[in-house]
C-alpha cells in the first residue's frame, strides 16, 4: 500500500491544527468549521492507517 496519501492526510491535519492553534487568524464562526474538518481529516487518516496495517500484517 502506498503511504503517500496517508502522509498527505496527516499533513493536512497538521496544517488545520496550526490554524486552530493560532486563533487570532480565525474569524468568528470559522473555528467550529475548522475543528469539524480537522476531526474528519484525522478520521480519514485513522482509517487509512488501519488499512495499511492490515495490508502489511496480512499480506
Amino acid at each position: 500500500m502506498d503511504l503517500l496519501p496517508l502522509a498527505a492526510l496527516l499533513e493536512r491535519a497538521y496544517r488545520l491544527a496550526l490554524v486552530v492553534q493560532d486563533d487570532r487568524a480565525i474569524s468568528p464562526g470559522t473555528g467550529e468549521f475548522l475543528l469539524i474538518e480537522l476531526v474528519d481529516v484525522l478520521d480519514e487518516a485513522r482509517v487509512a492507517l488501519l488499512a495499511a496495517h492490515r495490508t502489511f500484517t496480512v499480506g
